[in-house]
């Protein structure tokens, strides 16, 4: 064989090497993230409590998507809005899917709920449980944290379940403080070690891992009353011909058709407190969560206080309550709104979404199954000074992001009763600003006690529980809240 012939026949093989080389698809690499241990992943690397903390940190080593592995389950951070809505708004056909998270179906069972067209038509439920809260207030200041969970409960249960919540001791406002405590309790879902190894339910109460088991399972018993009770209350009024419309009532009659609410079947009853039972736990946790954090605040803030008190009295006066039709003539107010929920955003990870199908984004290979979790806290800290809380930023920044656009989640997924959950917010802390004064406690030597800024971790943060100091403005709060109830109640046939 002559030298030319060899010489030849390797460099035409080198050339076919380098073409197919060339022409073979390139197998991308998946997003930057911490280096995983040898099968268990970044199993030891996601906190158990906070992890929206520890995954914002992660965004200066590794950009503003961050791929873990957990075993063999990948997750994607998104902690920047421009991430979040390419994938979950722009991309949202293949990314609406949820991950089925173990701890989270033992514990409740998602979703479904109300209309931005719906929200005017429950305006009567607003106003009166509004008056309600200032009396409240006003009459037992010390007792505010659960003002604020009676007024959120009532708001949502005559929508849900058409029955109204006037005591602090009320059955149902039991309920949902206890399932609401205990789930928070339990740690955020999404940390949880069972979340990434499904076998792990199977296991006994009794094993050395079931820490997560026997917590659920208390958990899943509160959960159960705070969605069965109600429930078959308003079926037992569907029988005898006294429920009030509602959600719940109408949902019935949907599914049971003309046979009426005997003739659901087992699904159908237990999809329907599903939907029922969720609305009302994440719609109550969350505005508890809002307005206690704005009670925070203005402990800490009093000019911030101050200054929304003096708009609200040159564009509303002293005589009567804010409406919602004041709300584009408070300004101000409307940054202090905004920052309440960028300082503490109550749902800080939001709901975990799962890509249905392979995708690239910026180059980097998703695969399929992948649990897409936005980072919302880590969003809303993308600004100067983001631990300070100064609504002036809103007002110096006109195009910074407003928090409402991203603490209700994205795409397809978003929260279907923001509506009504930001009506209730807004409304509630207007008529604090317009009938109350809030001050620091004090201790027994006369001393102020200042709170610290310290949430309590969990899928709804929540304020550490603080003291504060209530005082109603002026003389006439009360008269002008009981004239305004009369009105309501007048005017609606309450």
């Amino acid at each position: 064989m002559s030298t030319a012939f060899i010489l030849l026949s390797v460099t035409t093989a080198a050339f076919c090497f380098i073409l197919y080389r060339s022409t073979r698809p390139r197998k991308l690499m998946t997003p930057p993230g911490p280096k995983p241990a040898f099968i268990i992943g970044n199993i030891l690397q996601v906190p158990l409590t906070s992890p929206e903390e520890v995954f914002a940190q992660w965004t200066d080593n590794y950009g503003d998507i961050v791929y873990l592995k957990v075993l063999r389950q990948p997750i994607l951070i998104l902690n920047s809005v421009a991430a979040a809505q390419d994938l979950l708004e722009k991309r949202s056909a293949i990314y609406s899917d949820r991950p089925q998270f173990v701890l989270l179906n033992e514990m409740m069972g998602w979703q479904n709920a109300s209309t931005h067209q719906a929200v005017e038509k429950l305006r009567p439920i607003h106003e009166k449980e509004l008056c309600y809260l200032v009396q409240d207030l006003t009459r037992t200041p010390e007792q505010f944290s659960q003002h604020i969970r009676r007024y959120a409960a009532a708001t949502i249960m005559k929508v849900t379940y058409g029955t109204d919540v006037r005591s602090n001791d009320d059955l149902f406002v039991r309920l949902a403080e206890r399932a609401g405590s205990l789930t928070i309790q339990s740690g955020t879902p999404a940390a949880s070690l069972v979340d990434y190894i499904p076998a792990l339910k199977y296991i006994p109460t009794w094993a050395p891992w079931a820490d997560f088991k026997r917590n659920a399972r208390i958990v899943k018993e509160a959960v159960d009353s705070m969605f069965n009770i109600p429930y078959e209350m308003v079926k037992s009024q569907m029988i005898s011909g006294t429920v009030f419309p509602c959600m719940t009532s109408r949902l019935m009659e949907a599914c049971g058709g003309a046979s009426g609410v005997d003739s659901l079947s087992p699904e159908d009853e237990e999809d329907i407190k599903g939907v029922a039972g969720t609305m009302y736990a994440a719609a109550e946790d969350t505005t508890v969560s809002i307005i206690s954090t704005f009670f925070l605040a203005m402990v800490l803030h009093p000019e911030v206080f101050q200054k929304a008190q003096t708009e609200m009295d040159n564009v509303v006066g002293t005589n009567k309550l804010p409406t919602f039709e004041d709300r584009d003539s408070l300004p101000y107010l409307e940054c202090v709104f905004k920052e309440v929920c960028r300082w503490n955003p109550a749902v800080p990870l939001g709901l975990p979404h799962r890509l249905m199908v392979d995708d690239v984004y910026r180059g980097y290979h998703i695969p399929k199954g992948t649990t897409i979790l936005a980072n919302i806290y880590a969003i809303l800290q993308n600004c100067s000074q983001s631990s300070v809380f100064r609504p002036e930023r809103y007002i110096e920044d006109p195009d910074l992001l407003d928090p409402r656009d991203v603490i209700f989640g994205f795409g397809r997924r978003r929260c279907p009763g923001r509506h009504f959950g930001e009506r209730s917010v807004w409304l509630s802390i207007a008529a604090i600003v317009s009938t109350l004064n809030i001050s620091k406690a004090k201790d027994v030597l006369g001393n102020d006690i200042t709170p610290e800024m310290k949430v309590v971790p969990g899928f709804v943060r929540h304020p550490v529980d603080f003291k504060c100091n209530i005082l109603p403005r002026r003389e006439n709060v009360e008269q002008t809240v009981e004239l305004s109830l009369a009105n309501v109640l007048r005017a609606y046939s309450m």
